[in-house]
């Protein structure tokens, strides 16, 4: 894909994130956003487009942050790793490190 082929909306994400002018209209987006250190991504659930800069996700097609989960499939996007079994089984085995065992028993 071509950036000319973004929406007006994308490309302006685009420009904010990398805080540039301009953008290359002939040049595909995988490649410019490589050249950049940045990673881009399709979610293996939806198709979204997503990029990585070494610290967050971006949503490209949805132009905004994501918390997207890389699996040994690929990229699931946020709303489709929320709706996943291993997110489940996440939530299902999370247990925060702030909880004690009390003994009512025992007594004060």
């Amino acid at each position: 894909m071509r950036i000319h082929e973004l929406t007006h909306q994308q490309k302006e994400f685009l420009k904010r994130i990398l805080d540039v002018e301009e953008l290359p209209e002939e040049e595909d987006v995988a490649s410019f956003l490589s050249s950049k250190g940045f990673t881009l991504y399709e979610c293996i659930g939806c198709g979204k487009l997503v990029f990585h800069d070494n610290y967050e996700f971006w949503n490209l097609s949805e132009c905004c942050d994501d918390n997207s989960k890389l699996t040994k499939e690929g990229l699931l996007c946020e709303v489709c790793y929320s709706r996943s079994p291993e997110n489940l089984k996440d939530w299902i085995l999370f247990k925060p490190s702030w909880v004690k065992h009390v003994d009512f028993k025992r007594g004060v």
